[in-house]
């Protein structure tokens, strides 16, 4: 059900609130936030200041403060650095009770009772040292006196409260079934409903009175969506309840409850607290609040909660687990402690900035535990998230530190729950993380050299709204108008030059998307206009995700998912390359933030060393950085030979000619100059590239004699043209030159995986499926066939493909085999009768692909009725995406759904967001 509310998009409220928000707690996160709390304060009690002096590790002192069937595992402990004695990584909460018949436990999301079980089995065993109590008898009292929990889901509540007494019925040594005493369960999503006259008459009279009993009703009407957020003692008109005492109010609420509750609530059996229990439960304070927190972005609430948050936990509002946290500090009286698992961006993001000077500045941080994503052992609950544990007192001690240990490596639970009682605890000051940049909490004493952003700009990329229609790689296109520009996007890995794939359907001369201005300012809000000052300059493409790589910046347009970082005067760019391309600067900014994507603003606020940095860069880029070079097929900067290479020399430290290549690569960059394709570099002499980038450029001229003209090589030899393996290999030594060798075809086809077999194997079975990987599912050479292994097979190039090259190839080309199959039909030459099927099968497709008619037309979304093209007249700025499907949509003549290509593309029309035009 989570799953289809989620997909839905449907807004949160209380029919989707439990499903989506409710989520299975690890037993090591409940075991270590318990023990580094109630395990934390049982520790300061029972071990001595000669137990704590003198002990070898932390096992050695879990040792000693254990107790029947109270292990503490996950129980840390940290050494003084002045006295070398050890202290409870948590702290000691002195200020807790020094009785347990007073101490107080809530889980306020309590769930199915994992918190409230686990406390049970930690409070039993430590009333029964101190009290020198049965099992039976501790328990009588555990339950009477310490544990209370508060469920928004009555069916929760239910399975929670007998989850409970199961465990007390079971616990070791205990008298098994027996009567309990009443659970302090209760669920706190039950509305009521009262009408005003009830409440005058309950007020009698007194104006203030009625006024804080009707808010109190309206908070209650919202419980189904607001359950334990909802704080009786609190009122919208001011932060305290007017001027009246909760004394006061408080019985009279209970009246309003038990008028307003439904006559059966009672008969939840063992859970039978009610609606009027709910509501002491929530109006009480509690020393020890526990529990894991619902998570639901802000954006997800509907309008009800969303509502609710921004009024009473304004800060935290950005998502409900935030907010949750926010309300189990404020159960917590002065010294009292929240322990609770929830998502750790709150630590780093930019839009928790107050809400972190908030905490650190008017409550003390005791514990963090970071695990990151792959806590969970259910993989649909990957979650970056963190154990943390805090006390309810204002920071008066400006040396204050708090622990925290780092898990988010690993990649499982079971590595991550084993990493939180070995790993290193680290200590830092709770002061100085409002140092920190938007006091970011890091888990790294804070460094406060230079930043990054104190000598250079960090610039979001443009967003465009609609990609199908905006945004193509740049090899959809050949020759290219003004409409289109250049645009630099993410890489997954750090290089010098990468992310050069695509083009944006962009107005250069006005600095905008090609589209409607209302659009571009009231969907958009001119996002598409950002990183202006960013263009003509060298920089630092950063793309935004995991590792954050690098590669450098040219100076043209770039997309959201990079961010582009421009140094200014104070730094030199070698310098800041050589440290963004560190594995250390990932770590920085990891420690700061987690997020899956960082912000662009965040990718600049780490420390800079620019000395040592200087350094590095004088060593490595003497002659400073390279300008554009690549032997990618895929980047716009390519030279387009063959089989000739650029290299980053580091004995000369500057670009210079590399070894003749073999890879896999070779033979795609043959077939595609063979067809007529060129690369973008050698159509724009003006192109910065690197000296040896540009000669590569130059030497492609040489190879233009052995392109086809019209774009269509057929396979087979046709039309009196030589066959397409032919064809290629006269290009192929004409790019090798003297390097030639009898070997030479050999390894370029063991490259290709056509080991053993000859190149026009590659080109029937393997060229195609090959190139559509190679350039991202958009390939611009179609390989046309009719079906068979040995038939007809003609390689296209998609730029030149126009209607009368189409007529071409049906009447030109596959006619003419058609003819020679008659011909061979007539002699009785075997298997030609199936040949001249499958090429009439294969010249009726195509002939419907040309006349157009529907379901085999080119259909444009964001084009007008009137725009829409007849028959095959492609707009190759339309993309290859919209272009191919009529070759796609035709009966297939081999693999499924290709229609007559010879394999399918990985290209669906159904994930397309944008609009249809009015008149389309």
């Amino acid at each position: 059900r989570k799953k289809d509310i989620n997909d839905s998009g449907v807004k949160i409220g209380a029919r989707e609130l439990p499903a989506v928000t409710q989520l299975f707690t690890e037993p090591y996160m409940v075991s270590f936030l318990l023990d580094n709390s109630l395990g934390a304060w049982w520790a300061a009690k029972k071990l001595s200041s000669h137990d704590l002096a003198t002990a070898e590790d932390e096992q050695e002192l879990r040792d000693k403060a254990y107790v029947d069937h109270l292990p503490l595992e996950y129980l840390r402990f940290v050494k003084n650095e002045e006295t070398e004695s050890w202290k409870p990584a948590g702290g000691t909460f002195d200020a807790w009770p020094k009785h347990l018949s007073e101490f107080k436990m809530l889980d306020p999301c309590c769930g199915s009772g994992h918190f409230l079980v686990a406390t049970l089995q930690m409070l039993v065993p430590m009333r029964m040292e101190l009290e020198g109590l049965s099992e039976d008898e501790a328990i009588q009292k555990v339950l009477e006196e310490n544990i209370h929990g508060l469920e928004l889901d009555q069916r929760c509540v239910e399975l929670a409260a007998f989850t409970l007494a199961f465990a007390a019925w079971t616990y070791p040594g205990s008298s098994g079934y027996r009567q309990l005493p009443a659970l302090h369960i209760a669920c706190s999503g039950q509305a009521i409903h009262i009408s005003d006259d009830e409440l005058r008459k309950l007020a009698n009279g007194n104006h203030e009175l009625y006024y804080a009993l009707e808010d109190l009703r309206n908070k209650f009407e919202q419980a189904p969506i607001l359950g334990s957020l909802i704080d009786p003692k609190s009122s919208i008109h001011q932060n305290e309840l007017f001027s009246l005492a909760w004394e006061e109010v408080g019985p009279l609420l209970d009246s309003v409850l038990r008028k307003g509750q439904d006559d059966d609530l009672d008969e939840a059996g063992i859970v039978a607290q009610g609606l009027a229990k709910a509501a002491i439960l929530l109006a009480g304070t509690y020393h020890l609040v526990a529990t894991n927190v619902p998570y639901l972005a802000r954006g997800k609430q509907d309008q009800v909660l969303k509502d609710y948050c921004d009024r009473y936990h304004n800060e935290a509002k950005n998502d409900l687990a935030t907010v949750f946290l926010d309300r189990c500090l404020q159960f917590c009286p002065e010294g009292g402690t929240t322990t609770v698992v929830l998502p750790q961006n709150w630590l780093f993001l930019t839009s928790y900035t107050s809400f972190r000077k908030t905490l650190l500045k008017k409550e003390t941080f005791n514990l963090i535990g970071r695990l990151g994503a792959k806590s969970f052992q259910t993989p649909m609950w990957d979650f970056n998230v963190q154990l943390f544990v805090a006390s309810r007192e204002t920071l008066i001690d400006d040396t204050h530190l708090f622990g925290g240990i780092d898990v988010s490596a690993p990649n499982t639970a079971e590595e991550k729950a084993k990493g939180l009682v070995e790993g290193e605890i680290k200590r830092v000051g709770q002061e100085e993380q409002l140092k920190n940049p938007d006091a970011r909490i890091a888990l790294e004493k804070a460094s406060h050299e230079l930043l990054l952003n104190d000598g250079a700009n960090c610039m979001a990329g443009i967003l465009n709204g609609d990609s199908p229609h905006f945004l193509k790689y740049y090899w959809e296109l050949m020759y290219y108008s003004d409409l289109w520009s250049f645009q630099q996007t993410t890489h997954p890995n750090s290089q010098f030059f990468g992310g050069l794939t695509n083009i944006v359907y962009y107005d250069e001369s006005e600095g905008h998307l090609r589209e409607e201005e209302w659009i571009r300012r009231e969907r958009l809000h001119d996002s598409d206009q950002r990183g202006q000052s960013a263009l003509g300059r060298y920089g630092v493409a950063i793309s935004q995700m995991r590792i954050l790589p690098v590669t450098i910046f040219i100076g043209k347009r770039f997309d959201s998912n990079v961010a582009v970082l421009v140094s200014e005067d104070k730094f030199s760019l070698p310098a800041v390359w050589a440290y963004l391309q560190s594995s250390e600067y990932n770590e920085a900014v990891r420690r700061i933030d987690q997020k899956l994507n960082v912000t662009n603003a965040t990718l600049v606020k780490v420390p800079f060393d620019l000395e040592r940095w200087t350094k590095v860069a004088e060593e490595k880029y003497p002659n400073g950085l390279p300008l554009p070079f690549s032997d990618d097929p895929t980047q716009w900067i390519f030279h387009g030979h063959p089989c000739k290479s650029i290299v980053w020399d580091e004995d000369a430290k500057w670009t210079g000619f590399g070894p003749i290549r073999f890879d896999s690569t070779v033979l795609h960059v043959a077939v595609a100059r063979l067809l007529g394709y060129r690369w973008p570099a050698e159509f724009d002499p003006k192109m910065e590239l690197a000296k040896e980038q540009r000669a590569l450029v130059s030497e492609c001229e040489a190879l233009l004699p052995f392109a086809d003209n019209d774009g269509i090589v057929c396979i087979p030899s046709v039309g009196g043209e030589f066959s397409a393996s032919e064809r290629l290999l006269k290009m192929l030594k004409a790019s090798y030159g003297d390097a030639w060798t009898d070997d030479t075809l050999s390894a370029l086809l063991r490259n290709t995986d056509t080991s053993g077999k000859t190149l026009e194997n590659w080109l029937r079975d393997k060229f195609f499926i090959q190139h559509c990987k190679l350039f991202g599912d958009r390939p611009f050479i179609w390989h046309v066939w009719d079906g068979l292994p040995d038939g007809f097979s003609a390689l296209v190039n998609y730029h030149k493909l126009d209607y009368k090259k189409l007529e071409t190839l049906i009447y030109s080309y596959l006619g003419d085999w058609i003819q020679r199959q008659k011909t061979d039909v007539a002699i009785n030459v075997e298997g030609a009768r199936e040949k001249l099927s499958a090429a009439q099968a294969l010249s009726q497709r195509l002939e419907l692909i040309l006349e157009g008619e529907n379901p085999y037309d080119i259909f444009v979304r964001w084009k007008s009725l009137e725009e829409q093209p007849i028959g095959w007249n492609p707009d190759l700025n339309d993309g290859v995406r919209l272009n191919i499907r009529p070759f796609m949509s035709v009966p297939d003549i081999g693999k499924k759904d290709a229609g007559v290509l010879r394999d399918k593309p990985n290209i669906k029309w159904t994930k397309d967001r944008g609009q249809d035009v009015e008149t389309a």
